[in-house]
């Protein structure tokens, strides 16, 4: 076709056919992209359903779906679930509402509407501008529909403008940053409107959430200072190079006015937060982040896992290595780790280090008191005892608290964390296993108080204000992909019947207008997180702001270099606050814990020969004290059956005892001792077996057997022997004190009959 030339109505005829077919290819293309993995999502999600099921579990992400299935039709009542939580909500208050899904606002939503039709009320505080965890499901919309949904309860609406927290610079500068015409440039500038296919009602939708964003500061605080610097890098290489020099600057700087703990540093993601934390690492700045605070970052623990390592497996030189030549040995032993490092480089050099014989025999021909004194114990342990046992073993023998006091907190949490797990992880090598793939939440250390340089994302920053802030990576990398950035992968609204899941490329969005309104749809979500972000990092600062704006984000240009004004560079003034002295005191002393030696313990079960013979007297005894709980007054004429009576009973608690005959004799023999026989034929008062009693304290306590006579009660308990006679005798005293004080006028006799030598000591009550 000719330039500016009219095509016939055939060929417009075929040219719109082709239009149209290529929107169906591309359509059919983004729906069928994903339908496999559906499918195999399906096929995974029904086989965990199945094992939920069987094993009886609940997954904590279908808590909120499960709860809402009680509410829908023909299910629970507000009225039986009041009766079932056995109380009744007439006021809510919900914080944070801008993170609230929709999911769990639905499934409070049958109580609120009650509440609020019962003169009840519903206060839910929030910022818009704070949602940062769409991810997670947050929807900050909920804010609108319910004051839309609600308006017959006579909605009050207040905005908080009043700035609490930062100075008057701080202030300001956000002030500008995030207002509506700020804000629209930017859109316009960065080629944000562009993604939205010109949709100006997406743009005000964008713009519209920090239309509440001007605030106003306190009087007091009319000081603070923000500084911008735009970074004009090639790559991320030198990018890196440019912020690390810039970073290392600035804390030289700040540290003239402020204290380590008063400076944060707030980055986008964990790999950031690595990557700083090793910079200021270099320098020997006191850093916590989440690398410092993960346990295996520690030199102790990672220390303590070579040597572990090395129980596990004994042929690995590398962990055996690893552990000697550390500091944890080097303070046990009394081991220089010059010596150590000299000792393995000789055995190299002298070729003696050979895959036929393991490093640990040669060290421990060479140093053979100190393996005998630190290692084998240990050595020969592994396989008998469980990893937390193994390793208690290991802190008390080793002195860890003591000797590394300011690792005490990571030690802690490392026990915490092996004995957590012992159910799940049973040996040594299936914990060590784990450890490999552990998530970093488990491993994370919380400190209360450490004068350091905090570096964290600016998620974790949410809620919290810190003195300064540095942010060395502003930057707007809007990825509006499901599935991350890359993935083309885009969720759609299927009325709640299934999951609908397309794939929309850059060269489909032109031929298919709902792949774009989907895509554009997405894009504005991912625009207002984005922006939220920036929005929470910029104001978590009280006295000062210095923010970085790299020129690129990944390979794109960085549109947060159109959403900061480029003469906005440096406000206010930089000047010295009251700096809080440091208290090296803590607010409360902790003594150091300590352990039991477990392996010595263990060592005991396997005890000597009369150990093991009073454990059997200990077992007769009770035995025999399961017989005579069952024999009240005895008569002459009655006295087989009695006792057959009360052996019949202890053969039930007993069932693997094959011959009761010996027990059975010894009974009999007991009863016809004649300072015992007594206490069996009674003719002139009451018995009672097992009597429980009652203190001034409320305790209970339990007498074997209690003889009410007229003038006299008898308070006897068996024993087994007489070991621990002195804690025998106490405790009669107090059983006779407390039937002292519930019959005042009686004389009070105690004794103890000990089943071993059939033998009836009396008790003085003082």
């Amino acid at each position: 076709m000719n330039k500016e030339k009219d095509c016939s109505p055939a060929f417009e005829k075929k040219w719109k056919k082709i239009h149209e077919g290529i929107k169906e290819l591309v359509e059919l293309d983004a729906t069928i992209a994903y339908a496999p993995y559906i499918n195999l999502f399906r096929g995974m999600l029904s086989f965990f359903h199945d094992i939920s099921k069987r094993e009886d579990i609940l997954f904590l992400e279908e808590l909120n779906r499960k709860a809402r299935s009680l509410f829908g039709k023909d299910g629970v009542t507000v009225a039986e679930l009041y009766y079932r939580l056995a109380t009744r909500f007439r006021h809510y208050l919900i914080d944070e509402f801008q993170d609230t899904s929709l999911l769990q606002w639905q499934n409070l939503q049958m109580m609120i509407e009650e509440a609020l039709s019962t003169g009840g009320s519903l206060f839910y505080v929030g910022d818009k501008k704070q949602a940062i965890y769409r991810f997670r499901g947050g929807e900050a919309q909920l804010f609108d529909h319910i004051k839309e949904g609600f308006s017959q309860f006579n909605v009050k609406l207040e905005h908080l403008t009043k700035n609490w927290r930062s100075q008057r610079a701080i202030v300001e500068f956000n002030n500008r940053v995030f207002s509506r015409e700020n804000l629209k440039k930017a859109l316009n500038n960065s080629g944000i409107f562009e993604e939205l296919a010109g949709d100006e009602k997406a743009e005000n939708e964008i713009i519209d959430v920090f239309k509440d964003a001007v605030q106003k500061y306190r009087e007091e605080n009319m000081h603070g200072y923000v500084r911008v610097e735009r970074i004009d890098e090639k790559n991320q290489e030198e990018r890196n190079e440019i912020m690390q020099e810039k970073i290392l600057s600035l804390i030289e700087e700040l540290k003239q006015r402020f204290n380590y703990e008063d400076m944060t540093i707030l980055t986008r993601d964990n790999n950031e937060v690595e990557l700083i934390t090793s910079w200021l690492l270099q320098k020997e700045y006191p850093v916590e982040s989440e690398k410092t605070l993960n346990i295996l970052e520690n030199p102790l623990i990672k220390e303590l896992l070579a040597f572990l390592r090395f129980l596990n497996s004994p042929i690995d030189d590398l962990s055996f290595a690893a552990f000697i030549l550390g500091e944890l040995f080097s303070r046990v032993a009394a081991l220089k780790q010059e010596e150590m490092r000299d000792y393995i480089f000789n055995l190299n050099r002298e070729k003696r280090l050979n895959p036929d014989i393991s490093l640990y025999n040669l060290f421990r021909q060479t140093y053979p008191e100190v393996w005998d004194e630190y290692i084998d114990e240990f050595f020969k342990s592994v396989g008998f005892i469980s990893p937390y046992e193994l390793l208690i073993s290991i802190c008390q023998r080793f002195k860890l608290m003591e000797k590394f006091k300011d690792s005490q907190a990571f030690l802690m949490k490392f026990l915490e964390l092996i004995k957590d797990k012992e159910d799940e992880f049973v040996g040594l090598a299936d914990f060590l296993s784990y450890l490999r793939d552990a998530q970093p939440d488990d491993l994370y250390v919380n400190v209360i108080h450490s004068d350091s340089i905090k570096i964290h994302t600016i998620h974790k920053s949410k809620g919290l204000e810190f003195p300064v802030v540095i942010i060395p990576f502003l930057r707007m990398d809007i990825s509006p992909e499901t599935g991350g950035k890359g993935t083309s992968s885009y969720v759609i609204d299927d009325k709640g019947k299934d999951l609908g899941l397309v794939r929309i490329t850059s060269y489909y969005r032109p031929y298919s207008l709902e792949l774009q309104k989907i895509y554009a749809k997405a894009y504005k979500k991912a625009c207002i997180d984005e922006l939220n972000n920036i929005y929470v990092a910029l104001t978590r600062p009280k006295f000062e702001l210095y923010v970085f704006i790299p020129k690129r984000s990944g390979n794109r240009p960085n549109k947060a270099c159109f959403l900061i004004p480029e003469d906005l560079q440096e406000k206010g003034e930089q000047r010295v606050y009251e700096k809080k002295e440091k208290d090296d005191k803590p607010l409360m002393e902790i003594p150091l814990s300590t352990y039991m030696e477990w392996i010595e313990l263990l060592k005991d079960e396997f005890g000597d020969f009369e150990r093991i013979k009073n454990r059997q007297k200990i077992f007769q005894g009770n035995v025999m004290h399961a017989i005579l709980s069952g024999i009240n007054k005895l008569h002459a004429e009655k006295e087989e059956a009695v006792i057959q009576k009360a052996v019949d009973n202890a053969i039930v608690l007993y069932p693997f005892i094959k011959d009761f005959t010996p027990y059975t004799q010894s009974i009999k023999s007991l009863i016809e001792k004649r300072e015992i026989k007594p206490f069996f034929y009674v003719d002139d008062g009451e018995v009672y077996q097992e009597k429980e009693v009652v203190d001034s304290f409320g305790d209970v306590k339990r007498i074997d057997r209690l003889i009410i006579k007229e003038k006299e009660i008898w308070v006897a308990d068996y024993k087994s022997s007489k070991e621990g006679e002195e804690t025998h005798q106490k405790q009669m005293r107090e059983y006779m004190r407390i039937i002292d004080e519930t019959y005042p006028g009686g004389v009070v006799k105690g004794f103890i009959i000990y089943l071993d030598e059939r033998s009836l000591n009396e008790v003085n009550k003082k």
